[in-house]
């Protein structure tokens, strides 16, 4: 009866062992790197995760800045808009347009609709208005170069303070809203001044 060699067991248990192994490795994923330099599963996908997580937050910032961009150039020119016409408004204002001689009882005027203000008032609003009631002219519309198109409300006002006890004082109170939008109701600027004729700084 033959017989068999020790090394023979040697042989199959250390097949056995190493065959083993090798399945449990596959079957955990856990090949580790090999002499080529080649990554593991895990490196794989942190890489993964990393690049997107990166390119994720530099597309955020290049959209906040481009709106931070869009957001500016708006305001520059719904001031530029207001500059454009209170300027025409102030053409109105001179002594040509509103001579002292033709206004002279302005100066003392018994009530609020008698002064200047009253008088400017009705002079951009083409009509008689009468009372301390804010006045609202017709809005204008602008274009924007960033493609929207903006509202520009004008209300008109005689302020009750004790600087403007004779009513020589108008105030104009601005607001550019854009017309259409998630932001529609929304305002992008509020600008508020006071304006005086040329004859008032003439009244003794």
């Amino acid at each position: 009866m033959p017989t068999i060699q020790p090394q023979r067991f040697q042989f199959f248990a250390d097949f056995s062992f190493k065959w083993r192994l090798a399945m449990w490795r596959i079957g955990n994923g856990n090949t580790p790197q090999t002499a080529e330099g080649g990554f593991t599963l895990s490196e794989v996908i942190v890489a993964i995760l990393l690049t997107t997580t990166f390119v994720a937050v530099a597309l955020q910032g290049m959209v906040v800045a481009m709106l931070l961009k869009s957001r500016s150039l708006q305001l520059a020119e719904a001031n530029r808009w207001i500059q454009a016409d209170l300027e025409q408004m102030r053409s109105q204002l001179t002594l040509t347009q509103i001579p002292l001689s033709l206004h002279q009882s302005r100066c003392h005027p018994a009530t609020i609709d008698s002064g200047f203000a009253d008088l400017v008032r009705d002079n951009l609003a083409g009509d008689n208005i009468t009372g301390a009631a804010d006045y609202q002219l017709p809005p204008l519309l602008a274009n924007s170069q960033t493609g929207k198109t903006f509202q520009i409300a004008r209300k008109l006002r005689i302020p009750s303070s004790p600087e403007n006890s004779k009513a020589k004082l108008l105030g104009i109170q601005y607001t550019v809203t854009p017309t259409s939008g998630a932001s529609l109701e929304r305002s992008i600027l509020h600008f508020y001044t006071e304006v005086i004729p040329d004859a008032a700084f003439q009244c003794q």
